[in-house]
């Protein structure tokens, strides 16, 4: 389903009543735990994921080998990312958990040109691992991965910041784009 990211743009989204009804946001002040291990299982689960698949269906492994050299480079790139944005939220001493509350609203570096820094980092590595792999059926994990953190894992934080920030959160929305 399409809706505005907040700054006016088009999203992919899950519609909100699955979320609700999923993580149960409006009738737990917290939503369970298990949703702080989403974002890494996304990462790690479908980043391995796509080296299953070539090893799975080597038939499938088309890539020329500088391209998969250059998925290597961009998951290089990915975790110089995820290490800027973790010594942001650690600088600022504020949680990497996307259930916990938020202590701070981040607004610089990595955050300036993002709202989600580090998921963005988590895509850019998926794309990186499918590329790496070799196999165009790994393709899919990146936009699995995407599809789950943006339709999932993003209202839930997004709902929590409007909560706890108010309008510096909607000011914020309005300046900076959800993912790029």
């Amino acid at each position: 389903m399409r809706a505005s990211d907040g700054a006016g743009k088009p999203a992919l989204r899950l519609p909100e009543d699955v979320v609700a009804m999923v993580c149960m946001q409006r009738e737990l002040s917290r939503p369970p735990t298990f949703f702080n291990h989403v974002p890494d299982a996304c990462l790690f689960g479908l980043g391995g994921l796509a080296f299953v698949v070539a090893w799975l269906w080597p038939s499938a492994v088309m890539f020329p080998t500088a391209l998969r050299w250059v998925g290597v480079a961009v998951i290089g790139l990915a975790l110089v990312l995820i290490a800027a944005t973790m010594s942001a939220l650690r600088r600022a001493r504020t949680s990497t958990n996307p259930i916990d509350a938020p202590s701070r609203l981040l607004v610089a570096g990595p955050f300036s040109w993002s709202r989600n820094p580090l998921y963005v980092a988590y895509v850019v590595a998926l794309c990186g691992c499918a590329l790496a792999s070799g196999s165009w059926l790994a393709l899919g994990c990146p936009l699995l991965g995407f599809v789950v953190l943006n339709g999932l894992i993003i209202p839930i934080e997004e709902l929590r910041m409007t909560e706890e920030f108010g309008d510096a959160y909607r000011r914020y929305c309005q300046q900076v784009r959800r993912w790029l």
